[in-house]
C-alpha cells in the first residue's frame, strides 16, 4: 500500500492553500460560523429531546454534528480536487459535497458515528450528564464537589473509560479517509470504510508524526498571530489532510500541479 510523506503533506497543503488562498480564508470565516450554528443546534436538541435517553441523544447529537461539519469540510476537498485537476474553482464549489454524494458521505457519517459511540453504552447511567454538565466554576464549593464527583466516577469505571478511548482511536484512525472516498468517489459507505481503514492503520506512525507537526505548528502560529493566523491554519491543516489521502490513493491521468510546482520551487 501507498506510504504517506508526512513533510511533503505540509508542503503540498500550503502550495494548494496559496493557490487560492482568498477564497480558502473567505470559505473558512463561513465554515467557522456555520459550525458554531450546528453546535448550537445540536446541544439545543439534545436538551430538548432528553427524554429519549442520554446515550441515544449523545448519538443523535454526534450525527448531527458530525454531518454538519463533514459536508461543509469536505468542501476544501472538492476546491482541492479541482484545482489540481487544472479546471479552475469558483466559491459555489465548496459547496459541493452538499451537491454530489450526498447519501454515500451521510452513509459514512451515520457508521462512524454509531462505531465512535459504542463505548458509551457501556458506560454507567448520568456518566455523560457529569462530564458535560454545566457548572458555575466561580463556586469553589461546587467546583470541589464536581471533581471529587468525577474522580470516583472515573476510578469505579476506568475500564470502561479505556475501552471507550480505545475504540475511538481504533475507529477514528481506520475510518479518517473513509468521507473522502464516499464525497470525492461516490463510492457506497461500507466500500469507503473497507478501503480506508487497512490503508489509514499502515500509515498510522506516518500519520502520528504529521498530527504531532500540525498540532506544533497550530499552536506556535496560533499564539504569534494573537489566534488571527487560524483563519490560516486552519484551511492549510485541513488541505494537509487532503492531501495526505491524495497520496493513497489512485491518481487521476495527467501531472498533478502541486507536484509540478514543488519540482519548479525546489
Amino acid at each position: 500500500m501507498k506510504k504517506i510523506d508526512p513533510f511533503y503533506a505540509l508542503q503540498a497543503g500550503w502550495v494548494r492553500y496559496k493557490n487560492n488562498a482568498g477564497m480558502y480564508t473567505a470559505f473558512t470565516i463561513v465554515w467557522f460560523i456555520a459550525t458554531l450554528l450546528i453546535t448550537t443546534v445540536a446541544t439545543g436538541m439534545g436538551g430538548i429531546l432528553t427524554l429519549l435517553g442520554e446515550r441515544l441523544v449523545a448519538l443523535l447529537m454526534a450525527i448531527v454534528l458530525g454531518a454538519g461539519t463533514i459536508f461543509l469540510t469536505m468542501g476544501f476537498s472538492h476546491v482541492a480536487r479541482k484545482d489540481e485537476l487544472g479546471t479552475g474553482v469558483e466559491f459555489g464549489d465548496f459547496f459541493t459535497a452538499l451537491r454530489v454524494n450526498q447519501t454515500q458521505l451521510f452513509g459514512v457519517v451515520v457508521i462512524t458515528s454509531i462505531l465512535g459511540q459504542l463505548g458509551t453504552f457501556f458506560m454507567p447511567e448520568g456518566f455523560a450528564t457529569l462530564s458535560t454538565g454545566q457548572f458555575d466554576f466561580s463556586n469553589l464549593d461546587e467546583l470541589q464537589m464536581m471533581v471529587e464527583d468525577m474522580q470516583e466516577v472515573y476510578m469505579d469505571n476506568m475500564g470502561v473509560i479505556m475501552l471507550a478511548t480505545l475504540i475511538q482511536i481504533v475507529f477514528g484512525v481506520g475510518f479518517m479517509f473513509s468521507t473522502y472516498r464516499a464525497s470525492l468517489e461516490g463510492e457506497g459507505p461500507m466500500e469507503a470504510l473497507k478501503w480506508s481503514f487497512p490503508r489509514a492503520w499502515s500509515n498510522f506512525f506516518r500519520i502520528f508524526v504529521l498530527a504531532l507537526m500540525t498540532g506544533i505548528i497550530a499552536i506556535i502560529l496560533g499564539v504569534l498571530t494573537l489566534f488571527i493566523g487560524f483563519l490560516v491554519i486552519i484551511p492549510w491543516m485541513i488541505l494537509v489532510q487532503f492531501e495526505m489521502y491524495d497520496q493513497i490513493c489512485d491518481k487521476p491521468e495527467g501531472l498533478d500541479p502541486v507536484v509540478e510546482q514543488f519540482d519548479y520551487d525546489n
